[in-house]
């Protein structure tokens, strides 16, 4: 083999490495890439189902209209710390488990109201700290109820239209006198 033919198949070979460690083989792909965070599919739609059930749609408009699930993301990734982040995502891991112990069938497959019994038993079920697996989905819960209800009040849609903000609140009310007969005697 000559030098020229060597040096081309070295190139390739070392170019076909570097792509090769730069590539992820994960079963999913990733949807959404944060500063901390990959988010996948499967995680997007589970936040959004879970936001939307937290706060459903009614005669205002809910959770899922408000992409609350987008501020519930940037929220976990930017304000919590890494071994809270750690936990949540553990617990977001083993949710869906704990779900089907619980109701019998996936989050995603289950009703309005098999959802809010079954969340409102994990909230409410007592958890020995030796139990991490779930203290963990009761940390994933509780953090995504938080900063659901958080996101809601704080979206654009709420602040502008329900509760208005006014900058200056009122006019002034003009400063009276009062009579002197008028006056009570405090002290006797």
């Amino acid at each position: 083999m000559d030098r020229r033919k060597a040096l081309k198949h070295l190139g390739i070979l070392s170019g076909g490495m570097v792509m090769l460690s730069s590539c992820d083989f994960t079963k999913e792909k990733v949807s959404l890439t944060l500063n901390k965070l990959r988010i996948t599919e499967s995680q997007e739609t589970l936040m959004k189902e879970l936001a939307e059930t937290i706060l459903p749609q009614g005669n205002l408009p809910g959770a899922l209209d408000l992409e609350v699930h987008d501020f519930i993301w940037i929220m976990v990734d930017d304000c919590l710390k890494n071994d809270i982040q750690q936990s949540y995502l553990e617990g977001m891991k083993n949710f869906n488990n704990k779900f089907k112990a619980l109701t019998g069938q996936s989050f995603h497959r289950s009703k309005q109201q098999d959802r809010v019994k079954a969340l409102q038993s994990i909230v409410n079920r007592e958890v020995s700290p030796s139990d991490q697996g779930n203290r963990d989905v009761l940390n994933f819960v509780e953090i995504t109820k938080s900063f659901t209800i958080l996101g809601y009040m704080k979206s654009e849609y709420i602040m502008t239209e329900v509760m208005p903000y006014s900058l200056v609140p009122g006019s002034y009310g003009t400063c009276e006198t009062i009579d002197n007969d008028k006056r009570i005697n405090v002290n006797g």
